[in-house]
């Protein structure tokens, strides 16, 4: 089987993406974790990579070909990215190429996007390829504690060595405000537990993890701290010294990388949000009534 050569190991590679995928062999990696841009208007250190629908989502697709084909035959794809765009993915390439897909919902509280005409959107989609039925995948890495071990047929389970339930096909994880001590100065952040889960749900220490847009450098500190081989990629210059800095200091984030927004309320300059009493409790309570029993 083919090793992610020496040179991509454990490496921050200041270049395109799609330029690294097509120097890289056939199966080579364990698995691929994509957070691209969403094609809706956001500015990366000043850069905005917006384009028109169909040309989007063509790059998209060549971005699922090329992950394919670098991916080894028992492992695992992931990408993170608004529903309709990776409706179309699914239906314009992956569904036709990959052995199976699995569309999973990242789900989280918002405060912005509402309307009088419709639901609030408060999910992300997560699509979870494979190319062979034989994909790795380790249940006990990411099982939910059984919420009633006195019941028989759980202590059997439990009794057989069993760790917990698989976690349901919807994640809820809180989205990293600019306050969050997770934010660093960019755009767009992971939560860090849900990079965590996907990275334990599907690998193993020395297993390899290429993270196709480097970002705030979160996925890659997961990855680096799991004992995993880390690749990544990143255009921009400020966001690769972030992901370096990150790495050295063993994933802190200096305050030269931080959000603004915290700054300021350290200085006591501006508070962080938060909700009234009230919200919060009645949120809690929704929360909890759908989190379905174990």
């Amino acid at each position: 089987m083919t090793a992610l050569p020496e040179q991509y190991r454990n490496q921050v590679v200041h270049d395109d993406v799609m330029t690294v995928l097509r120097d890289l062999p056939d199966g080579c990696v364990d698995m691929i974790y994509g957070d691209p841009d969403y094609n809706v208007d956001i500015k990366y250190d000043g850069h905005n990579f917006t384009s028109s629908w169909d040309e989007y989502i063509g790059w998209y697709i060549d971005l699922a070909r090329e992950s394919l084909r670098v991916l080894r035959p028992d492992g695992n794809l992931f990408f993170i990215n608004y529903p309709k765009q990776n409706a179309y993915l699914r239906v314009k390439y992956l569904d036709e190429n990959a052995y199976a897909v699995h569309d999973y919902a990242w789900v989280y509280n918002t405060n912005v996007g509402h309307s009088p005409r419709r639901l609030t959107t408060a999910h992300r989609s997560i699509l979870h390829a494979t190319k062979d039925k034989h994909n790795r995948f380790y249940k006990d890495q990411i099982a939910h504690p059984y919420q009633n071990p006195t019941d028989p047929r759980i202590r059997e389970r439990i009794s057989q060595g069993h760790k917990g339930r698989m976690p349901y096909s919807w994640l809820y994880f809180n989205l990293v405000k600019n306050v969050s001590r997770q934010k660093a100065d960019h755009p767009c952040q992971i939560p860090e537990g849900l990079s965590e889960l996907l990275i334990k749900s599907c690998t193993v220490p020395g297993d390899s993890v290429f993270v196709l847009f480097g970002g705030s450098g979160s996925e890659v500190v997961q990855a680096r701290n799991l004992d995993r081989v880390y690749l990544t990629c990143e255009l921009q210059r400020r966001y690769c010294e972030i992901i370096e800095s990150r790495l050295r200091n063993n994933g802190v984030i200096a305050d030269e990388h931080r959000h603004p927004a915290q700054l300021k309320q350290r200085n006591g300059t501006d508070t962080p949000y938060a909700l009234p009493h009230v919200q919060q409790t009645q949120l809690l309570r929704e929360i909890r009534y759908y989190r379905e029993p174990m």
